[in-house]
């Protein structure tokens, strides 16, 4: 029964993460992408679920900023809002004052978000070559040097 169990979850996961994979978000310039389209490619991903209201998102973002000598060229970061429909025009002008120089994404209804099972912001990812090969949830400083650290074992 045990086994049965935890086979049951596993699948439940592979469902969810592959369901993931075709949930469209939005750049701020209005387009729409799938987010398998956003995690392709030969660099890692770090991938940071966040809001404008959220002070440890804005912290983690300001943290990766500072640096970013360490990321740049390497590692793509990928910032995902789940703002809402309400407060999503908050956002590329939110992101303009700061100088944040991330890709950027709007998940307005929080269908990737929810696909992906994440429970708050901030929430970060790792992918390299289109899987996840780490998750995190929360921020305190220092976690930016460490999820840095551990994108930078995929870089090839």
């Amino acid at each position: 029964m045990k086994k049965l169990a935890i086979g049951l979850i596993f699948l439940f996961c592979c469902i969810s993460a592959l369901s993931a994979q075709n949930v469209k978000i939005e750049k701020l310039n209005g387009e729409h992408q799938s987010f398998s389209e956003v995690i392709k490619g030969g660099k890692p991903v770090i991938v940071s679920f966040w809001a404008t209201w959220c002070k440890p998102c804005i912290n983690e973002m300001e943290a990766m900023k500072e640096i970013r000598d360490r990321w740049e060229g390497k590692v793509r970061v990928v910032s995902i809002s789940i703002d809402d429909s309400r407060s999503k025009s908050k956002v590329p002008s939110f992101v303009k004052a700061r100088n944040l120089p991330f890709e950027f994404y709007l998940d307005s209804n929080q269908e990737l978000y929810k696909s992906l099972n994440a429970t708050s912001v901030p929430f970060i990812f790792i992918y390299n070559n289109g899987k996840q090969v780490y998750k995190h949830n929360g921020y305190n400083p220092g976690d930016e040097e460490y999820l840095v650290d551990k994108a930078l074992k995929y870089v090839k």
